[in-house]
């Protein structure tokens, strides 16, 4: 069993796409999200920021079970999906995958989602700094970071991609992390200031 991690700022589109690859290959998907909810290793609700704190020694301790018994039952894939998937310990990481998009689209997405302008801002921050890529970055993996800009992709040409990641018959060297740039487009095009005072 390999185990590819999916990460990216909210609105990227990871819950999708990584459902979407169950519908090719035989993958199981943990979303650690929905796995800290269902478990209860919640800390406390942070109101300001809407969001859950998560307990994260519990959450890795219970994760490590699960990947255990997940692979007693030998599934080709599993996908553990989440923004902080970078809790993930790194003897189970063989892929990393972070999806990317564009600020202004992800602004478009948060918002149709209903979070509040300033959680929609604090995220197109997040995505303009790489945060997700940078704390892959940080840790001691013995596989690339790869990185798919989700803006004006398809669903479909998504899934195919990381599937032609995960059987090797892509060039991999086109999605390493670093040529998505955020930062410089905006700077290119005079408008950091939209998103940051």
């Amino acid at each position: 069993m390999q185990i590819l991690i999916v990460s990216g700022t909210p609105g990227t589109g990871k819950t999708t796409i990584s459902n979407n690859i169950q519908n090719y290959i035989e993958a199981k998907v943990i979303s650690l999200n929905e796995l800290a909810i269902s478990e209860n290793l919640i800390e406390k609700y942070d109101t300001k920021r809407e969001t859950s704190i998560i307990d994260n020694k519990k959450l890795i301790g219970f994760l490590i079970k699960l990947i255990e018994e997940y692979k007693k039952g030998d599934p080709e894939f599993l996908i553990i999906e989440s923004h902080f998937s970078d809790i993930v310990p790194e003897q189970y990481i063989d892929f990393v995958i972070i999806l990317r998009c564009d600020p202004d689209e992800l602004y478009n997405r948060l918002k149709r989602r209903g979070y509040k302008t300033e959680k929609i801002r604090e995220n197109v921050q997040s995505e303009i700094l790489g945060n997700c890529v940078n704390y892959f970055m940080k840790k001691p993996i013995n596989t690339p970071i790869l990185e798919i800009d989700t803006t004006m992709a398809s669903i479909e040409f998504i899934t195919k991609t990381i599937i032609n990641i995960l059987t090797k018959s892509v060039d991999i060297k086109d999605f390493y992390a670093g040529k998505v740039d955020w930062l410089e487009k905006l700077f290119q095009e005079d408008r950091l200031q939209v998103f940051f005072d």
